[in-house]
């Protein structure tokens, strides 16, 4: 491998501490050097998912004229990016500029590759022509997993499966917990997933008197009905959440079986396993496939799945830390971050 840069890229992001920002791009930077890829990868003061604060929406007035601002100010601070890109031999988009909008991807230098994590185009029909607008504009989208390679093989000039990785130096096992913890990880918009699942969540602490509840976000969720004193809120930062995802026993990760759910990357699935925690998982999209690969989770369908799942790994917990050390050692042989910037610089060696 290289190590002096022979092939320059300016990158993109949606903001500091957006998941697709981190995993998808910011985390490769330094695997890349090794290819002999330097990345210029410079998260932009104001996230593309900053919102006007509450104070401000309480003026219906100043609203409209707040958010054309506040998009503006979004726009302004992404623009010495699109200069640096015509400095550069290639230029990586993570998801759109703006959501929903075609707007400083056309003055981006080309070739163009396009990173996609999520199905992006289902919001609206003005999601759907940004994302064929942008990925007909690119040399390659690289997609998070074949659901989306799918969906952009009809659009875009060359489509890559790329699964999103995990730093398994960072998310590592630790030692066996004392007591049996459920955990669940994720953002305020996916909170409804695991606020859904309380009736099962409630069933299964009812029988397992000993067990408890870990949910790690970046706000509280409401889980009304479950016993609160066997409930965990762990306020999520990238500092804390290896840590946190170690303290468990087992992982879930709940979707909804519909074009959205197909399009997730299954990350928090991939994150417990690098922690050597086993998965239980609604079996859609790559969350079925990963369990596919091996014998590192259990997949549940219904409520009662999931309280009968739950309750067969406490009721045999070195089975679960086989599953568990069976998934650390998948992830290390098909979804760590040195597998996948690998096949990130091939496909930016092909592009170029």
């Amino acid at each position: 491998m290289n190590t002096a840069p022979s092939l320059r890229v300016e990158a993109l992001v949606s903001g500091r501490l957006a998941a697709s920002s981190r995993f998808r791009v910011l985390q490769h930077v330094g695997p890349l050097q090794r290819f002999g890829i330097e990345v210029h990868a410079e998260p932009p003061r104001i996230s593309k998912y900053a919102s006007l604060p509450p104070a401000a929406r309480r003026h219906p007035r100043f609203v409209r004229s707040a958010k054309v601002g506040l998009t503006a100010a979004k726009l302004a601070v992404r623009l010495p990016h699109v200069a640096r890109s015509w400095r550069a031999d290639l230029s990586w988009l993570e998801r759109e500029v703006l959501p929903g909008s075609v707007t400083l991807e056309t003055l981006l230098h080309r070739p163009l590759l396009f990173d996609v994590d999520d199905a992006i185009w289902l919001p609206s029909s003005a999601h759907e022509r940004a994302a064929r607008t942008v990925a007909a504009r690119s040399a390659c989208v690289m997609a998070g997993n074949d659901f989306l390679a799918d969906w952009f093989s009809s659009v875009a000039p060359d489509v890559e499966r790329v699964w999103t990785a995990v730093d398994t130096d960072r998310f590592t096992p630790g030692p066996a917990p004392e007591e049996f913890v459920v955990g669940w990880t994720g953002s305020g918009h996916t909170l409804r997933f695991i606020e859904r699942l309380r009736a099962p969540l409630a069933h299964f602490l009812a029988v397992a008197r000993d067990a408890r509840l870990l949910v790690m976000a970046d706000v509280a969720p409401d889980l009304s009905g479950l016993p609160g004193d066997r409930v965990d809120f762990v306020k999520w930062t990238a500092e804390n959440e290896a840590a946190a995802l170690r303290r468990l026993s087992v992982g879930i990760m709940p979707l909804r079986d519909s074009d959205w759910g197909r399009g997730k990357c299954a990350f928090k699935m991939l994150q417990y396993l690098a922690c050597g925690v086993p998965a239980v998982v609604s079996p859609v999209g790559l969350g079925a496939e990963i369990l596919a690969m091996g014998d590192v989770g259990l997949a549940a369908r219904n409520d009662d799945e999931w309280v009968e799942t739950l309750l067969a790994l406490r009721a045999e917990p070195d089975r679960a830390r086989r599953l568990g050390l069976a998934g650390r050692a998948l992830v290390e042989r098909r979804f760590s971050v040195p597998v996948i910037a690998g096949q990130i610089a091939s496909c930016m060696r092909r592009h170029a």
